[in-house]
This record gives structure tokens, C-alpha cells and sequence, in this order.
């Protein structure tokens, strides 16, 4: 079994300085018509309180985002393009390692992934403090929601914990490695129902759905799991082709780092180690000849919001390129020049249907590209490393954290223009998530 340390040396890992204690500081916050003076408090062990809550309408036009070396939340109020605040998400003593957020389907709620702790900080949006923390396995980081999948009809949060060992108390050495497992979280306890974990989860990184079936992509691994979410039964394992069986690869990343589904039912995923794409169709249940193409490439993005195009794109850290790969035909039909040796996303929207923005993380730069033949339309330089965004649902704005500066920054997809930029977010900004939008982790 393979397994990957906490403490490692990684790309995928923040470069930061801890931080030190906080004030949340709260401004005048306008948003759906109402406004008013949300108060001003201390970070401390319940975040920050207040006298008033948000209104629901409120909520759907936030971002939330949070910090790999630093515990604040920070909150932004994309109506007024305002601060809202920030909120204290520690456990314990020192930084948490936030990985990724995620938000309950009406809002009123954001969860965090502390990895280093092992705990989902669970956050009131509405009175911006933390109400609940909840022990997870070992290392978690990205996390899906799950509508309707609880036996009572509830919502569920389904949480990666990606195992590894973890240092002892008080000392600096790892210990144990840990199995790979899922963390299943009710959304309206706030409670874990169920955990899972299987052979075949070799340090798994994502969850992603398709008709009461999970499928969960294993980073160190050539397979990802297929998982009956009734009868919590492993139907199938996809191994990679010229794999006898599922089991680790090289060393983490070197295998799966997602496997997203698009709106007609096809699961993509890219093999890290090997370049390969491994397809398979989701509504049939039958595998394609996996695509040999690709050069070290991260993942495969899908247009989570709009079904015009049929092409994916593809990072390659190889050699800096993005792999444009049409889903019709299952061929690489055009490969751009404009990525990046540590390019972990790219974004679409529906205002913008024939663009694609490519996150150059190394490069600190958005390349946004035609989705069609890869040329280069314009370049945002943003001065600073984007490890991840985020699309607002309705299409409107590229959500950026700049983790090199401690910002965040809102650009208009259309015009491609900066509309705000925020200091002082956190130490290290890591992701962001709003209500409804292309959210996304690394």
C-alpha cells in the first residue's frame, strides 16, 4: 500500500510562513438590496460573533476564501466587490493546513478541510462564526457534495482523507502511515455517518457522482474505485490499461488527481505518470480505449456550467502545454503552447463560450486561450501564483487567490479586465468557493 507523508516537500503544498493571531475586521457590507454594519471582533478559538446575520439572498453572492499557512476565512461580498470579514477556523495551535472549502447547496453554511488536524471546520455563513468541528481521518483535503444521498434525503459531504503518516505528539519524526478512506458527512447534523475505505484507495484524492455512484480517483495509484453509494459495494475497479490490477504507481502525484464527469455522462481522467486518458461513460457503463497522449499532465477539465463545446483541456507540467481533447471523437485535436509547469486548473464560462482561462502558476499569469484551436487570445498578468479559482455561477467573474501575495483578485470574464483586489487575505490563499460556481481544488 502506498502512502504519502504529511510533512513532504511538494508542489502541491503551501510555501508560507505561518501567521500569527488576527483581528477580523467587518465593513460596511452591501449586497441584494440590503446593507448594514456586521460588527467587529477578534480571531479566537469561535471565530468572530455578531449582533446581525446576513440574509439568505446575501449569501449567494459571496466568496469565500481560505489559506493553506494561516486559519482566517476571509469573506467577500461580490455585489458591493466589499469585505465582509473573517472568520478564525484554528484547531488547536497553529496553522490548520485549510485545503479546500465547500459551501451547503443554499449557502448557509461553508465547511473547511483542516488537513493537518484532521478536523471539517464547519462555518455559520449568515453570523460568520464556527459552530462545529468535526474529527475525519487521516489527511483530508478535497471534499463534494453529495445532493439527496443520505437515506433520510439529506445532503451529504463526502471528504477525501488521503492517509500518510502524521508526525507524533512531540515529536518531529512521522509515524504510522495511514489507509486511505472517505468521510461521510450528514449536512444537516453535521455529523459523520459513515467511513469508508477500500484496498483500492491509494491515496485517493477526489469524489465525483454519476447516478448513486461514486467514482474516486486515486493520486498514487493507476485505478479509480467505483463505489455503489446505496450498498456502499465496490461494483468496479478502472485500472489503467497495461495494469493487471489496481495499485500505487511511483510516487504521489503520479497517478489520478481527478476524474470529472461532464454533462453528458463522460468521465475523463488523466494518468499522471503515463499521459494517458482514461475514458469511460458513466449512463452506459462502458469503458473507451484509454488516449495516449499528454506529458506529465495534471487533470482534465470539464465545463461544469455550460455543454457547448465539446473539447476538454488538459494541462501538461511536461512541457508546459494544454492538451485540447475533443470527447465526440476521443482525440487530442489541438495542443497550445500557453500552460504552464505547474498549471492545477482552468476555468470556462458561459459568457465567454469560446475561451478558456488556464491558470500559469509559475508563469503568474491567466492565459486565456480559444477553446478550439489553442491560440493565445490574451494573457492576464496577475502578479502573483494562482494555485486555484473559481467561476461565479452566473459566469461573471474568475475568482483568483494569489497565494504569493496574500490576495485575492475578481476579474471580468468578459472584458478580461481586474475589478478588485483584496489584501491581506491570509497567509498563503489557497482556494475559493461561491454558491453555485466552478469551484475547484488542487
Amino acid at each position: 500500500m502506498f502512502s504519502k507523508p504529511v510533512l513532504e516537500s511538494s508542489p502541491r503544498r503551501g510555501r508560507a510562513p505561518s501567521a500569527g493571531l488576527f483581528i477580523s475586521r467587518v465593513v460596511l457590507s452591501c449586497g441584494a438590496g440590503s446593507c448594514g454594519v456586521l460588527g467587529l471582533a477578534c480571531g479566537g478559538s469561535n471565530g468572530r460573533t455578531t449582533d446581525e446575520v446576513a440574509a439568505p439572498e446575501a449569501l449567494a453572492n459571496r466568496a469565500y476564501v481560505i489559506s493553506e499557512a494561516s486559519n482566517e476565512l476571509f469573506v467577500v461580498d461580490l455585489t458591493s466587490m466589499s469585505e465582509v470579514g473573517k472568520v478564525d477556523t484554528s484547531v488547536g495551535v497553529g496553522p490548520n493546513a485549510n485545503h479546500m472549502g465547500m459551501l451547503s447547496l443554499d449557502g448557509s453554511k461553508m465547511y473547511v478541510t483542516a488537513t493537518d488536524p484532521d478536523t471539517l471546520v464547519v462555518v455559520d455563513t449568515a453570523a460568520l462564526e464556527v459552530v462545529r468541528q468535526v474529527p475525519l481521518g487521516a489527511h483530508p483535503t478535497h471534499a463534494e457534495t453529495c445532493p439527496g444521498c443520505g437515506v433520510d434525503g439529506h445532503d451529504q459531504l463526502w471528504i477525501v482523507n488521503e492517509g500518510g503518516g502524521h508526525a507524533e505528539a512531540g515529536e518531529g519524526e512521522l509515524g504510522e502511515p495511514h489507509a486511505g478512506s472517505i468521510s461521510i458527512v450528514d449536512m444537516v447534523t453535521d455529523e459523520v455517518v459513515r467511513t469508508f475505505s477500500h484496498p483500492s484507495l491509494v491515496v485517493p484524492h477526489f469524489v465525483r457522482f454519476h447516478d448513486r455512484t461514486a467514482y474516486i480517483p486515486s493520486i498514487g495509484g493507476n485505478q479509480i474505485t467505483v463505489l455503489d453509494i446505496d450498498t456502499f459495494e465496490v461494483e468496479e475497479v478502472l485500472v489503467l490499461e497495461g495494469e493487471a490490477a489496481p495499485g500505487a504507481c511511483s510516487g504521489d502525484p503520479c497517478g489520478f488527481a481527478d476524474a470529472q464527469i461532464d454533462q453528458n455522462g463522460l468521465l475523463v481522467a488523466a494518468h499522471i505518470e503515463t499521459g494517458r486518458v482514461l475514458s469511460y461513460d458513466t449512463v452506459r457503463r462502458t469503458r473507451h480505449p484509454d488516449l495516449a497522449t499528454g506529458n506529465r499532465p495534471w487533470s482534465i477539465f470539464v465545463d461544469s456550467l455550460s455543454n457547448v463545446f465539446d473539447t476538454h483541456l488538459m494541462p501538461n507540467w511536461g512541457d508546459s502545454t494544454v492538451s485540447l481533447i475533443d470527447r465526440v471523437e476521443r482525440r487530442e485535436v489541438a495542443r497550445s503552447p500557453e500552460g504552464d509547469r505547474e498549471s492545477y486548473g482552468v476555468n470556462y464560462s458561459p459568457l465567454a463560450e469560446g475561451e478558456a482561462f488556464v491558470l500559469n502558476t509559475v508563469r503568474e499569469r491567466v492565459a486565456v486561450i480559444d477553446r478550439t484551436s489553442g491560440a493565445l487570445i490574451e494573457a492576464l498578468e496577475v502578479g502573483g501564483t494562482t494555485e486555484t479559482a473559481s467561476t461565479t455561477g452566473d459566469g461573471r467573474y474568475l475568482l483568483l487567490p494569489l497565494s504569493s501575495t496574500n490576495q485575492f483578485a475578481v476579474y471580468d470574464v468578459t472584458t478580461h479586465a481586474e475589478v478588485a483586489r483584496f489584501d491581506d487575505v491570509g497567509a498563503y490563499p489557497w482556494s475559493v468557493t461561491t454558491v453555485g460556481g466552478q469551484n475547484y481544488c488542487h
